[in-house]
């Protein structure tokens, strides 16, 4: 049954298609500004140049030493990955590269990677009440307002405050000692992720700051290049909403939810489907298809410290197998 919910997501985008005017979205795409969509693609380079810098300094602050190098491979082939699983549940093959890269054990090496994405996530929020609070279209909805301010002091709770987490271990099935170990890994994420309680995460901070800065001024020069006519925050709340319904495990590369969100809330100002999903195409092919490109590049050409570990304990392996054939033989 799993498999079959990715499809979800391209079964709502394929039906979408079918209720909009196609020659429309092509005319809007080829009308587009490529110059501006050009810049905009080429900001994605420095967003994960910084990514990569933030990973490196939450590694430090771990006392781990991890080559600035290594991350920015290793975070592209994440992104790669992230683009073609359900939920961007891709984006975890950092934990296993840097566990084999420092040789230590998942506890710690979740610990970095999650905090990491409740960087992104909790700025993303932010960024959603920014928008919520400053649009003059979905300004009057108190509740959606308190949703998303209790939202923001509930993932601090639920990450730095462990007793209150693991108590959500009751629910965790005891077959095969399976609560027993939940809660032991637990403890040893949450001591591991303690480290973060310190002036020294201002630096990763002050980097999602800047990296947030930057992504939503791609957003914005996407609707530039359209000459779309909407207000920032309430461009900027409807990005928030498509990306926090990006971890839902119903779509790949959020298609689908992202076409449905814009036309949903496009609507309320007066743009037209047709253009949503201009918009959308254009999102996923300058930022989603940008990276997932270069990713699977470094996923394919570029030869790293746990690939060559990897390749050289295979040798290893091999010449033992042929010695021990050999010595049979003879």
């Amino acid at each position: 049954m799993k498999k079959y919910l990715r499809l979800i997501g391209i079964l709502l985008f394929v039906i979408i298609l079918t209720k909009i005017n196609i020659a429309d979205v092509w005319q809007s795409l080829l009308h587009a500004d490529w110059y501006i969509l050009s810049f905009a693609a080429m900001l994605n380079l420095l967003v994960i140049i910084l990514r990569s810098f933030r990973w490196v300094k939450l590694l430090e602050i771990q006392n781990y030493s991890f080559g600035f190098a290594e991350s920015f491979w290793s975070y592209l082939r994440s992104l790669y990955f992230g683009n073609i699983t359900p939920a961007r549940v891709g984006e975890l093959s950092r934990v296993h590269y840097v566990m084999k890269y420092l040789n230590i054990n998942s506890a710690v090496a979740t610990s970095g990677v999650i905090f990491d994405r409740v960087l992104d996530s909790y700025f993303v929020l932010i960024l959603g009440v920014i928008g919520i609070f400053f649009s003059a279209v979905w300004g009057q909805y108190i509740s959606i307002k308190v949703f998303l301010v209790i939202c923001m002091f509930l993932i601090p709770i639920f990450l730095f405050v462990p007793d209150v987490t693991l108590t959500l271990a009751r629910f965790v099935p005891n077959y095969w000692n399976m609560r027993e170990k939940f809660i032991s890994w637990a403890r040893n994420f949450f001591d591991a992720i303690k480290c973060f309680l310190n002036l020294k995460s201002t630096v990763p901070v002050l980097l999602t700051v800047i990296i947030y800065i930057l992504f939503f001024i791609q957003c914005i020069l996407l609707a530039v290049a359209m000459n779309l006519q909407i207000d920032m925050f309430y461009l900027i709340l409807c990005v928030v909403v498509f990306s926090a319904l990006s971890i839902l495990p119903i779509s790949i590369s959020n298609m689908g939810t992202r076409e449905s969100t814009l036309i949903f809330m496009f609507s309320y100002v007066g743009i037209v489907s047709e253009q949503a999903i201009t918009y959308s195409i254009l999102f996923f092919l300058i930022i989603n298809l940008f990276l997932a490109l270069f990713g699977w590049l470094a996923f394919v050409f570029y030869t790293d410290k746990v690939d060559k570990l990897d390749s050289g304990i295979g040798s290893v392996k091999n010449l033992c197998k042929e010695h021990s054939a050999n010595k049979i033989s003879n």
